[in-house]
């Protein structure tokens, strides 16, 4: 199997001090690793302002968890845990895609830039 990049964002409860916040991400260290799943870093970004109140909290500490693994289904082991844990407010997973993405041009979009000098057509009106 291949081994896939995935980045998984998670958001603490802000009542959480930095001991307990440090124990949290050891747990999800620890499933990530049973999971067969290589940590290739862990970023705190410390507590932030949420874009909205969620359980009546307007605050949350922000922590990314980078990781690579063959098991494809650690992320989805990872997110059940993660959506019964009561000291998480939100989390998010997203694939890494390493592979380029090719480039096609909007067909209907001009290829040639226009000779009449004219970038605009303003419908008439004159703008002096």
């Amino acid at each position: 199997m291949e081994v896939r990049r995935y980045e998984s964002v998670v958001v603490f409860n802000p009542k959480l001090n930095d001991a307990q916040v440090k124990e949290e991400i050891k747990k999800v260290e620890g499933i990530l690793t049973s999971n067969k799943a290589t940590i290739t870093g862990v970023d705190q970004w410390g507590k932030k302002e949420l874009s909205f109140s969620f359980k009546k909290q307007k605050f949350g500490v922000f922590v990314t968890f980078s990781y690579e693994t063959s098991n494809h289904d650690a992320p989805s082991e990872l997110q059940s845990i993660l959506r019964i844990s009561d000291s998480v407010h939100k989390f998010q997973t997203h694939l890494i895609n390493t592979k380029p993405r090719k480039f096609k041009g909007n067909p209907k979009r001009l290829t040639q830039p226009r000779t009449d000098g004219e970038d605009f057509d303003f419908g008439g009106e004159s703008f002096e």
